[in-house]
């Protein structure tokens, strides 16, 4: 699987991932969470407003991916709901972090909303 290490790799895996038709196959998803996940524990203090919405996209989206998927009665249950977990914790500190730089929540949503169409 290709390095994501980049907020520009990831954003950009991220606009694939949301054209597809098929669900991802976990090892996939859980390489894009896992990068996701240690470049925010990596980056998170330096990164610039764009860079924060573009993460709050992604954990949003990985987040409500995994919950779902944890609804599943397979093997991933588990993994997938500690993945949902840590995806909202680290959206929600993204959209905290933004509004206390300034931005409404309407202002963050509309940003995020514009980010894949």
């Amino acid at each position: 699987m290709e390095e994501l290490t980049s907020i520009e790799a990831l954003y950009n895996k991220m606009g694939e991932y949301t054209k597809m038709e098929e669900e991802l196959p976990f090892p996939e998803f859980q390489h894009f969470y896992q990068s996701l996940m240690d470049y925010l524990m990596k980056n998170y203090q330096d990164m610039s407003q764009d860079d924060l919405l573009k993460a709050k996209g992604m954990t949003m989206i990985v987040a409500a991916n995994a919950h779902l998927r944890a609804s599943y009665k397979d093997e991933n249950r588990k993994k997938f709901s500690k993945m949902a977990e840590k995806g909202k914790f680290w959206e929600d500190a993204i959209a905290l972090n933004l509004t206390k730089a300034g931005m409404s929540k309407d202002e963050i949503d509309e940003k995020v909303g514009e980010m894949w169409e």
